[in-house]
């Protein structure tokens, strides 16, 4: 995922190849590594993006 510590909504969306829109869902999610930086700036970490990644990638699809 790269050397950033943190990505913006953009560049996680490009890296899990899905919508600006359905990224700022995500990062609504109570369980989902994003936090506000200031009043509008929305910032996910590089980490906890890994983490989520490998618990979702373990649920069943159903």
């Amino acid at each position: 995922m790269g050397s950033k510590e943190v990505l913006t909504l953009k560049e996680t969306a490009q890296l899990l190849q899905i919508s600006y829109k359905t990224a700022l869902r995500l990062a609504r999610l109570a369980d989902f590594p994003a936090f506000r930086c200031g009043e509008r700036k929305i910032l996910v970490s590089s980490e906890g993006l890994r983490e989520w990644k490998r618990r979702k990638m373990a649920e069943p699809l159903d």
